[in-house]
């Protein structure tokens, strides 16, 4: 698995990538078998998501503090482009350095499963994104709290950014003739997380308005939108890993 390294890249966008693609075969001979999510398959993402990072503001979670400022997080579709289209190219085991948008950094954490077996029903052929995201923040059992720096957890601390708000993912099944039958998974993050020296929330109870934000209408603990009053932050200050 990968998590978020930082680079700078193209602002270009990148046109949506359905399921259409059964049977293409990629520069570099990947046979694509099945590509992109279901609607079902978003809503999952999200409410797992949603779900995590409720328990780690409520204090949930054994040697994690709750936290006063941790967002909602809302589906992205551009995101979602970007890691499909990443989740589709030969490069896609490492990072995409050219995640970036215009609005924000790009987080992003890749998660891959290989093998020899051939697929023998549809659901061989589907995603599996609950059992990626649960090891992904299973990583807290090595996180103690404070600024972030080099280890192993950097794929549960972006999934627990306080200030990260949306997300967009992207997967495809192919079969590698160097691997075996692949899944590849890609989820990114924004604003990207990750930075070095911060924490990834501001320990405390859950208090929303002290951070100029608005309590969710949804989940307990998680934020709403920013307010107008609130300060924006200038990400080009930050060191990003």
């Amino acid at each position: 698995m990968c998590h978020t390294i930082r680079r700078r890249g193209s602002k270009s966008l990148i046109a949506i990538i359905g399921l259409t693609l059964i049977g293409y075969i990629t520069a570099c001979g990947r046979t694509i078998l099945r590509a992109g999510l279901s609607e079902s398959d978003k809503q999952l993402i999200l409410d797992m998501h949603n779900a995590m990072r409720q328990s780690i503001a409520l204090g949930q979670v054994g040697g994690q503090p709750p936290a006063t400022n941790m967002m909602e997080m809302k589906w992205d579709d551009e995101l979602a482009n970007r890691a499909q289209t990443w989740a589709l190219s030969c490069q896609s085991e490492d990072h995409d350095g050219q995640r970036d948008l215009s609005r924000f950094p790009v987080g992003q954490n890749i998660a891959t499963t290989w093998t020899t077996r051939k697929p023998s029903s549809e659901s061989d052929t589907q995603p599996d994104f609950s059992d990626a995201m649960r090891k992904w923040f299973n990583e807290f059992r090595q996180f103690s709290y404070g600024g972030i720096g080099p280890g192993g957890t950097g794929h549960y601390t972006q999934m627990i950014w306080a200030e990260t708000n949306l997300v967009g993912c992207g997967y495809a099944f192919y079969y590698d003739p160097l691997k075996g039958f692949t899944k590849n998974y890609i989820c990114n993050y924004g604003p990207g997380g990750n930075v070095l020296g911060e924490s990834p929330y501001s320990k405390g109870h859950p208090n929303c308005l002290q951070s100029g934000l608005t309590d969710s209408r949804k989940y307990f603990g998680l934020c709403g939108k920013l307010s107008r009053s609130s300060n924006v932050i200038n990400n080009e200050l930050h060191k990003y890993m």
